[in-house]
């Protein structure tokens, strides 16, 4: 307990002195116009780096199986969400390449509501019409850009490793641009980091980058969502059985 409890102050020093170093080069950027705020090379190396160092300031034992699956164009990244430390790690693998978040709109509420207001689509589901007006923007910032988008597709965090069911967003997305749909599978991040949790338990994490899924003539949005969604399930369970 004790150790625990020292593992996870001294992390919570190296991520405040980690905020202190980079806040101000991060609030220049995001303050820019929004032409210039998305494809910013310098902006997206610096919160490359951020990210990185806090997954480092974690002590965590993270591996990561398939990375070169990420393609070098614009694609649809698509995580499972189990955890606050999804963000970095899936964020990490992207080493710099401009990309949008879309994130639920309650996040603004929180202290990172200011970042998130300027660096991600909000996603509001609470009528049908503020849900479609969420996906037109993301679809406005991404068509003709080299930029990939991030969205979750559970919509909210899980508990455990299974895999919650699929909101249609990222199916809509992928039939309307064209891109592929990369799979990221992040495995006991829950374990180290849950909801509430103040400790930051020592545990490996598993992220796992399927190869990517592309939207097929004569398909179905929900054969899409069940072929996309499958593969979380099977890669899910076949981890569990070789652990």
């Amino acid at each position: 307990m004790i150790l625990k409890l020292l593992r996870t102050l001294v992390s919570y020093i190296l991520f405040i002195i980690l905020v202190l170093v980079f806040i101000i080069p991060l609030l220049f950027f995001m303050l820019l116009p929004e032409r210039w705020r998305y494809d910013n090379k310098l902006y997206f190396w610096i919160t490359d780096a951020f990210f990185k160092a806090t997954l480092l300031f974690t002590f965590l034992p993270i591996t990561v199986i398939g990375k070169e699956n990420i393609p070098k164009e614009p694609a649809i990244i698509a995580p499972n969400h189990q955890s606050a430390l999804d963000i970095p790690l899936v964020a990490s693998l992207l080493d710099g390449y401009p990309h949008i978040w879309m994130a639920w709109v309650r996040l603004t509420k929180y202290w990172v509501g200011f970042f998130v207001k300027r660096m991600a689509v909000l996603i509001d589901m609470s009528s049908s019409i503020k849900g479609a007006k969420s996906l037109i923007k993301a679809l406005k910032l991404i068509q003709g850009k080299q930029r990939h988008v991030i969205i979750f597709p559970e919509g909210s965090r899980s508990n455990g490793n299974q895999v919650g069911d699929f909101f249609a967003g990222f199916v809509i997305l992928a039939k309307k641009t064209g891109r592929p749909v990369v799979p990221v599978l992040i495995l006991d991040a829950y374990k180290v980091y849950p909801p509430g949790s103040f400790f930051i338990n020592w545990y490996p994490i598993t992220v796992i980058v399927g190869k990517p899924f592309l939207y097929k003539d004569g398909e179905s949005d929900q054969e899409f969502k069940e072929k996309v969604h499958n593969w979380f399930v099977d890669t899910a369970n076949a981890h569990e059985k070789s652990v």
